[in-house]
């Protein structure tokens, strides 16, 4: 508590003033501060992830389609989460995100989950950041909402996802130009999108499988 650590600080102050005896019981006093110090953080540390769990939990229980319970639905994105080498953390909040703004665009929320997958291996596979992968989430996240992809979201998943913008070029059959005038006219659709990514699957997990595997990820 903040009692304590004012406790260890007066026992500080009182051990650096009485000579060799007091660098001793200094070197205990700081020793019994950082350990005050790391024991708040690390209770604060849980309570967040505690926050975080149920906060997580209560969205999940809003994206529900009920053909599974919510500790499957739980065990379900733990397990897309350990395919796609990213946190449970991460991918359950793409999933409850994209399920709660685009719930329309998907059937269930097996084709939900397997879409999401595919979006964060592309992500991987194309390099993108920690702030590319939120920025470039929140676009499709938008489009998908929006039942279209249009001209600013189409932009930005270009530059954080390029694998996206290629399986809809493929899926499509049009160059990148082509595209770029088709999300102005917005007529790339949110069905385009998710079937572009489905039918690229094979390609992204290829590619995704030839990623070496790095500390983070494992």
């Amino acid at each position: 508590s903040t009692d304590n650590l004012n406790k260890k600080l007066a026992s500080i102050k009182s051990g650096a003033s009485s000579g060799s005896g007091g660098i001793n019981s200094l070197v205990n006093s700081l020793k019994g501060l950082a350990a005050a110090y790391l024991t708040i953080q690390a209770i604060q540390k849980g309570m967040d992830i505690a926050d975080n769990y149920t906060n997580t939990a209560a969205r999940l229980n809003l994206i529900n389609d009920g053909l599974q319970t919510n500790a499957q639905l739980q065990d379900k994105i733990f397990a897309a989460a350990e395919r796609s080498r990213g946190s449970y953390t991460e991918m359950s909040a793409a999933v409850s995100k994209m399920g709660l703004l685009a719930k329309d665009a998907f059937k269930s929320n097996d084709e939900l989950l397997g879409f999401t997958e595919l979006v964060q291996k592309s992500f991987k596979v194309g390099g993108a950041g920690t702030q590319e992968q939120q920025a470039g989430l929140y676009q499709l996240t938008q489009a998908m909402a929006a039942g279209k992809l249009q001209g600013d979201e189409f932009r930005s998943i270009m530059e954080n996802a390029p694998m996206i913008a290629d399986a809809i070029a493929k899926f499509t059959g049009k160059s990148k130009g082509e595209l770029k005038k088709m999300s102005a006219d917005g007529v790339i659709t949110a069905d385009i999108i998710k079937n572009a990514m489905f039918k690229a699957s094979e390609d992204i997990n290829k590619k995704f499988e030839t990623m070496p595997k790095t500390f983070a990820d494992i």
